[in-house]
């Protein structure tokens, strides 16, 4: 088998998701304008997740407030990336699902 050949594509798939990751906190950095309005992207996401699991009520606003200290203001520059990298990868699995369906509905027999 041809081993050599899966190594180098799986370590070009690698280095794309490594840049893909590494956009979002590099134009954090380098425009504060766009920190500005992913910190607020994140903060908005951490609140509907919470209250769609928590409801609309105190125990909603707690934990809300604690995630959102530390997630968008302590460590917003990987809260972006990871949420760039899972948006990313579910995208991926979304397309080849249809991709797949594609593919087997174009099958002869």
């Amino acid at each position: 088998m041809n081993e050599q050949g899966m190594l180098q594509i799986f370590l070009l798939i690698m280095v794309a998701l490594v840049v893909v990751i590494a956009i979002p906190p590099m134009v954090m950095v380098f425009f504060p304008m766009a920190d500005i309005i992913i910190r607020i992207i994140l903060a908005f996401l951490i609140f509907t997740t919470v209250r769609g699991y928590l409801g609309s009520g105190m125990p909603t606003i707690i934990v809300s407030g604690v995630l959102i200290y530390l997630l968008v203001i302590k460590w917003a520059y990987f809260t972006a990336a990871a949420y760039i990298a899972l948006y990313f990868l579910l995208s991926l699995q979304v397309f080849s699902i249809i991709i797949f369906g594609i593919g087997m509905g174009m099958r002869k027999g």
